[in-house]
């Protein structure tokens, strides 16, 4: 099957068949990456069969294309392909599109890394170290962000692995090699520190885990990602008044950037740690505090209504409900449906 993308009547993209040799011609990386997650878009997790349908649909589609004179693009847009492509688990066909995008832009640090990232997901182990080879030869005045943190992460993969002491010592003197210099490279980029501290939580070393957390937190202006993961380890200790304040930074920060941590659970956290701190002290639930917890939880599903943690929460509300007397207010729309 082939297809042909038109734009009807109403202004959307439909794929139609067509002679094998048409597609792969005329329309840009991009364009197609537009009209795949078009298709994956429609797929009901209700409906399992739909769902396989769609996907092996798609997956004929990418290998069509990618069998075809190369698509015009950017390496940026087979990065974006390949990230919203893994972004549906189809970590196999991600991959696929990062191996074309390679043999345009075959030292583009960001495709080299991503392989590493999707890689280990679906087993390609052997490609992957082919490809850290490589990558591992650049210099790193042409790293990204992805290429570092990345690289650490497929180092950590091998080190998990390993039941040589020599090799595990050289695999932890590499990640932290990186680690140095992803921080003299990018001083102001957060993801150092994240890196720096998953070598830390690996060896088992929580102190300097959250030293390095905290680091972050005094070096940086904007620190969601590490603000979040310190308000994390707080909370599962119980130290739930340090906690508020690390997750109150992860929100300040979240909202003057780019979205890089899930905002939802850190709304949801907030919550938890105030109703924490109430019920450790002995206190009663007020109205003041009660509502404020709601708002929290309320934000948080308006913010991620697939959450996870949505029994968690309306199992929490049932209890501040149950010691305070005072229900969800309507304006908590999300959250007084939830348990209603």
């Amino acid at each position: 099957m082939a297809y042909e993308v038109t734009i009807n009547a109403s202004g959307e993209m439909d794929a139609a068949e067509v002679s094998a040799s048409t597609i792969g011609y005329s329309l840009p990386i991009s364009r197609i990456n537009q009209i795949v997650q078009t298709k994956l878009a429609e797929i009901s997790d209700e409906d399992v069969y739909q769902a396989r349908a769609t996907i092996s649909e798609v997956a004929e589609l990418v290998h069509e294309v990618l069998s075809q004179s190369t698509p015009p693009g950017t390496a940026d847009d087979w990065h974006n392909f390949a990230v919203d492509i893994a972004r549906s688990d189809l970590y196999d066909l991600c991959c696929d599109i990062i191996e074309k995008g390679l043999e345009i832009f075959p030292k583009n640090t960001d495709l080299l890394a991503d392989y590493l990232q999707y890689g280990i997901s679906c087993g390609r182990i052997d490609r992957c170290k082919n490809h850290y080879k490589i990558l591992s030869k650049i210099p790193k005045v042409r790293y990204t962000w992805r290429a570092y943190s990345f690289s650490v992460n497929w180092l950590q993969y091998l080190w998990e692995r390993s039941d040589s002491e020599k090799e595990l010592e050289k695999l932890q003197k590499d990640m932290q090699d990186l680690v140095i210099a992803f921080r003299n490279n990018m001083p102001e980029d957060e993801e150092s520190y994240r890196c720096e501290a998953d070598i830390f939580k690996l060896i088992h070393n929580r102190k300097e885990e959250e030293r390095v957390l905290r680091l972050a937190l005094t070096e940086l202006k904007i620190a969601p990602k590490c603000a979040l993961r310190l308000a994390d380890i707080l909370f599962d200790r119980g130290d739930y008044e340090d906690a508020l304040i690390q997750i109150q930074r992860g929100i300040n920060d979240a909202n003057q950037t780019q979205a890089s941590v899930n905002e939802g659970y850190l709304y949801y956290l907030l919550g938890l740690a105030k109703m924490a701190v109430v019920m450790r002290n002995g206190a009663s639930f007020d109205e003041a505090t009660a509502n404020a917890i709601y708002e929290n939880f309320d934000m948080a599903l308006r913010m991620d209504k697939r959450a996870a943690y949505r029994k968690t929460m309306e199992n929490k509300t049932k209890v501040v409900i149950s010691k305070s007397s005072i229900p969800v207010d309507e304006k908590y729309e999300e959250l007084a449906y939830l348990v209603q």
